[in-house]
């Protein structure tokens, strides 16, 4: 299959990126006019071979393909060697950020290292191994890893060889827990080319790992096993025989050993103390039998956060490191759809009753992210871009599916579907606009969603705050939002469309987005 990319003149053709990306880089590239390498900025990419150059070419891959640049995210990244040679991937990195719709997510660096000290601080010791799967739940996998680093996570842990490999990309060089495991060959030399940890999950994976498997040093694995979750991992059942045939290869090292939690979000801790006691049981025993004691981790955000509730579940058995994901980005895990909080305000049109805290003395009626001790990092918002009156009975959106009940006026953003407001929150969610909460009237489309905002005077370029914080500092919990569109806080984060501007600083954000121009 051949492209109609060319650099100075030279055919580029997915074989010729084939080595060094997966599959799907391939796809975004054919057809992009790529720059003069001597018209961009460069650097050298750290631990490639010397005549491995850098260069960033600016653009939303789509428009990109079309020989238009656009958008400031994602931008491509080449790489130049000899002559011929491209590598091109996506970078979170923004070179230019020339976005004409008046809408950003603000990231704040400093929210995320308060949130890394606090599960630092919650992990009593243990390593803490920072989750920065889906682009870093949506806000930008490198600069999110670079943070959490900053003070003191130790591992991170990302679902495909293709995340692991952008990371290193992008420099980071600290140990990469690879959660998704090995599916087939040419992931699994992927995974030990760019120096990730492989999870193993079945005799499949260990099959693949032993034949990359290397004597000095041996490859270093963990081991999943399946106590509750039912999702990936081995069994029970199979693990002790699995852990043999690893122990009986030479050429592997067991780094580590774990299981994940289906249910730290529930005020029950009994289901997932069970799940502890299942793996305790498994590597106490391995232990006893001559088999050797492999470090262990299980608790997740909601487990990290109810650490003295699990660890004591079984007598002798520690846990040596913990896996926090969602708390790392500010958010809640004890707010999800279904849970004693999360679900008990649907079909309401106030998104704040979303979270509403019970008076009865429970210690669940409260565990919001500001309950404990967690701040957002990442804030949603938008400028109005339209303003009308309405008259009672005057329908807005799609399908006229909301009707005014009196005269009113209608704020439009330039935010729908495709940015992350779910169609769900019909009739439920709201945005903070003109000091308060205002709700979202009318169906979400995909590029716009619209706003009642009553007899209170609004004008085109006002701010509206999705979630995060406003410009004053008060908190919009995305928890809300997601208890409003019957879906969970992760969701929320990772929906945030790439075509918005990720925009990083230090701090509450500013009321024009930070933008630079």
């Amino acid at each position: 299959m051949q492209g109609a990319a060319t650099r100075r003149g030279s055919p580029l053709t997915s074989r010729s990126i084939s080595d060094r990306e997966d599959a799907a880089a391939e796809t975004s590239l054919l057809g992009c006019a790529l720059a003069s390498p001597t018209d961009l900025p460069s650097r050298s990419y750290p631990g490639a071979p010397p005549d491995f150059l850098l260069v960033r070419v600016t653009g939303n891959i789509p428009d990109a393909l079309s020989g238009r640049r656009r958008f400031g995210r994602p931008s491509l990244s080449v790489g130049l060697r000899g002559s011929r040679e491209v590598n091109v991937f996506k970078s979170s990195h923004v070179v230019e950020d020339v976005e004409q719709r008046p809408v950003w997510a603000w990231i704040d660096q400093a929210a995320l290292r308060h949130n890394a000290r606090r599960a630092i601080e919650c992990a009593g010791g243990r390593t803490v191994i920072g989750v920065v799967k889906a682009d870093g739940y949506g806000h930008g996998a490198a600069d999110v890893a670079r943070a959490l680093l900053a003070e003191g996570v130790a591992r991170l842990a990302v679902v495909s060889v293709a995340e692991g490999a952008g990371l290193r990309r992008d420099g980071i060089m600290a140990p990469i827990l690879l959660l998704g495991g090995l599916d087939d060959l040419p992931a699994a030399e992927r995974a030990v080319k760019w120096g990730l940890t492989p999870v193993l999950q079945d005799e499949r994976g260990l099959a693949l790992a032993r034949r990359l498997g290397r004597a000095e040093p041996p490859l270093a694995i963990e081991l999943e096993v399946d106590t509750g979750m039912r999702r990936m991992g081995v069994s029970a059942d199979a693990a002790d025989a699995l852990l043999e045939g690893v122990s009986r290869t030479p050429e592997l090292s067991l780094s580590g050993v774990f299981t994940h939690l289906a249910r730290a979000d529930e005020p029950d801790p009994a289901p997932s103390r069970e799940q502890y006691e299942a793996l305790a049981a498994i590597l106490l025993a391995r232990e006893e039998s001559g088999g050797g004691a492999p470090d262990c981790h299980v608790l997740n955000s909601a487990g990290l956060l109810r650490l003295a509730e699990f660890e004591p579940a079984a007598d002798g058995f520690a846990t040596q490191a913990v896996r926090p994901g969602l708390m790392l980005y500010g958010v809640s895990p004890f707010m999800g759809e279904g849970s004693r909080m999360g679900g008990s305000s649907r079909g309401s049109g106030d998104a704040d009753s979303a979270l509403a805290e019970g008076g009865d003395g429970d210690p669940w009626s409260n565990r919001t992210a500001e309950a404990l001790d967690l701040e957002p990092a990442m804030t949603l918002a938008a400028k109005v871009i339209a303003v009308r009156r309405i008259q009672a009975g005057d329908c807005v959106g799609y399908g006229g599916q909301w009707r005014a009940a009196e005269a009113t006026t209608i704020a439009t953003l330039p935010l729908g579907y495709a940015d992350g407001i779910p169609r769900s929150v019909l009739g439920r969610g709201a945005v903070h606009l003109a000091g308060a909460m205002r709700p979202i009237v009318g169906r979400v489309s995909m590029d716009s969603v619209c706003l009642d905002v009553g007899q209170t005077p609004v004008e085109v370029g006002e701010l509206a705050t999705v979630f995060g914080r406003t410009p004053e500092g008060e908190r919009i919990p995305v928890e809300n939002l997601a208890a409003a569109a019957g879906t969970v806080g992760y969701e929320i984060l990772v929906g945030v469309g790439a075509r918005v501007p990720r925009r990083w600083g230090i701090g509450w954000p500013p009321g024009d987005g930070g933008r630079a121009d």
